[in-house]
């Protein structure tokens, strides 16, 4: 399993790119603030539904937002895996 922690500050890396709150961001994606929240402190892992919410929210498409967490795992070496 990939590291939440990992998913989460990669979402929020690209949030911040963009640069919009989370406030902005659960609005355009029709999430709660704090499961949003959540996601991007690692306590939540996004659903398929729930990433691709995300990258409309942030106008790219999901698989992009996979590229930057598989990218992020390879510059961390260890795989992400947690347990």
């Amino acid at each position: 399993m990939v590291d939440t922690k990992l998913i989460g500050a990669v979402i929020q890396q690209l949030r911040q790119r963009k640069g919009i709150s989370q406030e902005v961001l659960s609005g355009l994606a029709g999430l709660d603030r704090t499961h949003y929240s959540k996601i991007e402190r690692g306590l939540r892992s996004p659903t398929i539904d729930t990433l691709f919410k995300i990258g409309s929210a942030l106008q790219m498409p999901p698989h992009q937002i996979l590229e930057e967490i598989e990218q992020e795992l390879e510059r961390r070496g260890s795989g992400g895996e947690t347990q």
